[in-house]
């Protein structure tokens, strides 16, 4: 992932520094500004704040104003200073909020208007995108944290170490300083010991802790009860510390995987057969991780659809004619409550707590585009959404209106332009993480909201939950396809890798589901298109490895809860675009089961955080959505194919989470032609050695293994049968390999 560097960009500072603003009859002043007493008295406007920008010249010395709607767009009005070192500042006097602003540069020979380079926070004014300054109300005192870290000794016991500083600003100094560490179920607070004050500079120091996740809250309240936003301190104990490269993500449709709970059963909406609430819930999910289901198949992170409670009524599908329920969740009528047909707060409580307990990360489905009609928001403040078009009908395509298109007419579009839209959303979110001590977002239909959307949503997690070093996933949905009939770097291609690329930046996005990596090489393994064999697979697995941001951790997939399910594409083609009539049921030959057993080992086994969608690890059919959305099944309820398929999927998954050379090591090429793929993944004693045929009939191979790459004499076992024990012999390895199967050599 991008390395962190986390710069609160709610300014204040530079207090002296602040000019006159206003009639002198609404100025106030205040000696106590700052945290050392030498600080001189600084007039303040009632109702404002002082706010430092900067801006760093790179060039011929320009001439530098600051211009936004506080002074009326005026580029003369605000002019910035040198300070001899070409950085230039002015102190401005502005109310607290989010506030436009652009640079105004001349002199250096280029465009004089611009956003500020070191502030992707984002603002709109009248439709233009400018950068956001985000101004704190400096009458309500702040924390700071200026170190913070969680370790685990030796002895396998944890602790947090962290220093506070508490920011007195126009408020008066601390009063009362309160700490409270939460580990999973429990609550408690810190005591003298554990946290102590010195002035102005809190310490934390809590030991003790088992493994698992810890957060240390810190609140602080000034002498005349104004109270500081409090400060999290979000650790992990574990003894291999986590990355997401490493994570096998499992996505459940909470509604269809399992019903632990049948009290908790809503009425029937009358949607068409498919599309009504089955009576999964967060209690299902719980079990299955309390089974040890999810830890058999290597998963480490559960993408979860939508929590937010949903109508209570069917609305017509697209086709105008049936009815679907919201049993998806993607229709939010509540900012902030958990369906109770899910099981509510307390069952998303002890579902994450038991996930953790496990060491499995949760992510929420967060829908930042729409809400649904009867979402208070929409009643209470129409001028947050957008009037436009529907998606995909005459003359309202969806990539040219993608930003103020509805998706249907009970879907009210969010306009992100709108500040106290955008800001409401993105503290919704944050109460989510916060509140329900989730691990991230997958974030839905990213291109569909204004980019700023996305830098400011990820700005504001990092600064609030990355204080201790814990990364918050932040992956996103961009839908793109892939040009065919061109490579990389020609024809469509270059823009479905821009596009997807736009979002993921420090500020933004960590990944993004590789939708390019599926059309060129998912859906290859369901048929021996000439041409489009293991070489093909190879090269844009490749080309994926090298087209996105540096650092992106991106999700490859083979099958999601908007694609048809892998099995059906294969056995049932003609059948795999209905989703009411005439469905596909599951095929009793072995060929599709075998096809997608290979799949998912080429999947697993390359960089990236992949996904196995719920009942994809036994072979669930399924046509187009929602016919792709089954009841999941368990154990009992599968057929002996399915049963087998599951027991080889679960190796897989087991194998990756076992061997760090599938997760986090270098990739190499060894042989890759129609049916046979070869790589190493990993070096020293994490290589492993990764071969997939994709063909029908055996192989019988002597494959290169370079000195570089494994010493002569140095020999492997398979880790998924553990059959095969190659020996490097004469910088090979000589092995036969049955037909549509995989080794994991190590």
């Amino acid at each position: 992932m991008f390395p962190r560097l986390l710069v609160s960009l709610v300014l204040l500072v530079a207090w002296a520094a602040l000019p006159a603003c206003g009639d002198d009859s609404s100025m106030v002043t205040d000696s106590s500004v700052g945290t050392d007493g030498d600080t001189p008295d600084v007039a303040v406007p009632d109702g404002f704040c002082p706010a430092t920008v900067t801006f760093r010249a790179t060039g011929s010395t320009p001439d530098v104003h600051i211009a936004g709607p506080f002074n009326d767009w005026d580029e003369t009005a605000d002019r910035m200073v040198d300070d001899g070192t070409g950085v230039y500042r002015v102190t401005l006097a502005l109310t607290p909020g989010v506030h436009p602003y652009k640079f105004f540069v001349e002199g250096d020979g280029r465009e004089p208007w611009r956003l500020d380079p070191d502030n992707a926070y984002r603002a709109y004014d009248s439709g233009e995108e400018n950068s956001g300054l985000r101004v704190a109300d400096c009458r309500v005192p702040g924390l700071t944290v200026d170190t913070a870290t969680g370790v685990r000794g030796e002895d396998g016991v944890g602790r947090i170490d962290a220093t506070v500083r508490y920011d007195r600003r126009l408020a008066g100094p601390a009063d009362m300083v309160t700490a409270e560490l939460r580990s999973g179920r429990s609550t408690r607070a810190l005591d003298g010991a554990e946290v102590t004050v010195a002035g102005d500079v809190i310490t934390v120091a809590v030991t003790g802790l088992a493994e698992g996740k810890h957060t240390v809250r810190i609140s602080a309240i000034d002498t005349a009860g104004v109270e500081a936003e409090s400060v999290l301190l979000p650790v992990w104990i574990e003894a291999e510390p986590f990355e997401w490269r490493d994570a096998l993500i499992y996505m459940i449709l909470t509604d269809r995987f399992k019903n632990g709970d049948a009290t908790n059963d809503g009425e029937p909406t009358m949607a068409s057969p498919g599309a009504e609430w089955d009576g999964g819930d967060l209690e299902g999910v719980k079990e299955a991780i309390e089974s040890g289901y999810l830890d058999r198949l290597g998963v480490s992170a559960l993408w979860l659809t939508p929590f937010n409670d949903n109508p209570d009524v069917a609305y017509a599908d697209a086709d105008d004619f049936h009815s679907v329920a919201g049993y998806h969740g993607y229709w939010p009528v509540d900012a902030r409550a958990v369906d109770p047909r899910l099981g509510g707060e307390e069952a998303l409580d002890e579902l994450v707590a038991v996930a953790h307990e496990h060491g499995i990360r949760i992510l929420m489905d967060l829908v930042v585009n729409h809400v649904h009609e009867d979402h208070p928001y929409y009643r209470d403040h129409p001028t947050w959404f957008n009037t436009g078009c529907i998606c995909g009908t005459g003359g309202c395509d969806w990539t040219e209106r993608r930003l103020d298109c509805l998706f249907r007419d009970y879907m009210p579009d969010l306009n992100w332009e709108v500040t106290d839209a955008s800001e409401q959303v993105i503290e919704d979110s944050l109460y989510w993480l916060e509140r329900f001590d989730l691990d991230g977002f997958r974030v839905d239909a990213v291109k569909h909201v204004v980019d700023g959307a996305i830098f400011n949503l990820g700005m504001r997690v990092r600064e609030r939950f990355e204080t201790a070093g814990t990364e918050y996933f932040l992956m996103g949905e961009t839908a793109q396809g892939w040009d065919s009939s061109s490579g990389p770097t020609e024809g469509g291609n270059p823009g479905n890798y821009d596009i997807i690329s736009r979002y993921i930046t420090p500020d933004g996005l960590d990944g993004q589901f590789d939708f390019v990596l599926y059309y060129a090489a998912s859906l290859q393994f369901l048929g021996d298109t000439p041409g489009r064999g293991m070489a093909h697979v190879d090269f844009w697995t490749q080309a994926s490895m090298e087209r996105y941001p540096r650092g992106a951790v991106m999700t490859p997939y083979i099958g999601s809860h908007d694609t048809q399910r892998f099995l059906t594409l294969q056995a049932h083609p003609g059948q795999a675009n209905n989703k009411w009539d005439d469905l596909p049921t599951a095929p009793d030959w072995d060929e599709p089961y075998d096809r997608m057993y290979v799949a998912l080992a080429w999947l697993l086994a390359i960089p990236g955080a992949p996904l196995l969608y719920y009942g994809d690890e036994y072979g669930e059919f399924g046509g187009a959505d929602p016919d792709n959305r089954h009841v999941m099944r368990f154990d009992g309820a599968l057929n002996t194919r399915e049963q087998n398929q599951l027991d080889r999927v679960s190796r897989l998954g087991r194998a990756r989470a076992d061997l760090v050379g599938l997760r986090r090591g270098a990739y190499r090429t060894l042989q890759a032609d129609d049916d046979l793929w070869v790589v190493a993944r990993g070096e020293g004693e994490d290589l492993v050695l990764v071969v997939v045929n994709r063909g029908a009939a055996p192989r019988a191979e002597s494959i290169p293994v370079p000195a570089d790459v494994a010493a002569e004499g140095r020999s492997f076992v398979d880790a998924l049968a553990g059959g095969a024990t190659p020996t490097v012999e004469r910088a090979a390895i000589t092995l036969t390999i049955p037909g549509r199967s995989a080794l994991y050599l190590h």
